[in-house]
């Protein structure tokens, strides 16, 4: 893979470029992600969230083996994961997180059926408070203080949300919930897997994609086995235009994902998933024209304002240690 990488690599021109490329890319896969799943939910006679999510992990599955067979990089990164010795104890923990990884899409997928995306955004904000919980229970890791700090305004917001939220529904809300605990469990053993077990982020979509695939479909067959015989589903072409473009965009997020992380570093993703927040939000309500209340404005800025102090910690612990707000560290 590193001798891949730095031939692309080996021409400015080429890292500018793909800089732009993959930024530009990733944020149109965010942002486009939610709101078309949300479109065909609203807009379809369409309530198959777990099937829509086995169709993501289909595609994931279909563009790993295109990429790590046909492509050199793909074939460069195979090799050099199959040389490693991998651990009885990491191929467990993939496995585990495989499962893991289904039910919080899925959750999420049952998430945007019932909520706007403006209300189920700011619960996923919720994400950086439950990964810092974990990580202090599980692994025994101990943060800064403004880390914690700054997940009050994200509790704050969220509540002001919920109690604000117009179109509110329960099983919505619970499913939203749910995917944000998994997301931040899923990020704590992912982060055991990328550092500890020196395993790049391609290679683990790479083994848990059929896994996931497997378990997604088994859960269709049980819970939405309606699907199966859906008459409108199976010859309407437009609702099938969505679902691919829903399918491309669950793929492409996960490579651009990669592409910036790469090109750039796991702190620009975060800046950039601040600003992926408030666009995705701001075209929910152009699309969807849903009811904001003036509670759930102010708890949406709250929660923005927590999540940016939360990636900007370092540099707010400074400025209160210059300012005397803080005792300087021992």
């Amino acid at each position: 893979m590193e001798r891949t990488m730095k031939t692309v690599c080996s021409v400015p021109g080429n890292i500018k470029l793909m800089t732009i490329v993959s930024i530009s890319g990733w944020f149109v896969m965010s942002v486009s992600l939610s709101n078309i799943n949300k479109w065909i939910f609203q807009n379809r006679p369409f309530t198959y969230p777990i099937f829509l999510t086995t169709l993501h992990l289909f595609s994931t599955v279909v563009f790993c083996a295109v990429f790590f067979r046909l492509t050199e990089m793909g074939r460069s990164i195979k090799q050099d994961f199959d040389q490693k010795q991998v651990s009885q104890s990491a191929s467990w923990n993939i496995l585990l997180l495989s499962c893991i990884f289904t039910v919080s899409i899925a959750c999420g997928n049952i998430a945007i059926r019932f909520l706007y995306i403006s209300f189920l955004k700011m619960i996923f904000a919720m994400t950086p408070l439950a990964t810092l919980i974990l990580s202090r229970f599980l692994l025994n890791q101990s943060v800064d203080i403004v880390m914690y700090l700054s997940v009050l305004p994200i509790c704050v917001g969220c509540l002001m949300c919920t109690i604000g939220e117009i179109n509110f529904n329960i099983i919505g809300f619970l499913a939203a919930l749910l995917a944000t605990f998994l997301r931040a469990l899923r990020s704590v053993l992912q982060g055991v897997l990328l550092k500890e077990e020196r395993i790049d982020s391609l290679s683990l979509l790479y083994k848990m994609s059929f896994p996931s695939f497997l378990q997604l479909a088994t859960a269709t067959v049980i819970f939405e086995p309606s699907v199966f015989k859906d008459d409108y589903l199976y010859t309407n072409l437009s609702t099938w235009i969505l679902i691919f473009m829903s399918c491309f965009c669950a793929v492409g997020y996960n490579i651009m994902t990669f592409l910036v992380t790469f090109y750039t570093s796991p702190v620009t993703l975060q800046v950039l998933g601040n600003v992926s927040m408030v666009l995705t939000v701001g075209l929910s309500l152009l699309i969807f024209r849903n009811e904001v209340s003036w509670v759930s404005l102010v708890g949406i800025l709250f929660v923005i304002t927590g999540t940016w102090i939360y990636q900007k910690a370092d540099k707010v612990m400074k400025f209160l240690i210059d300012f005397h707000i803080l005792p300087v560290k021992e």
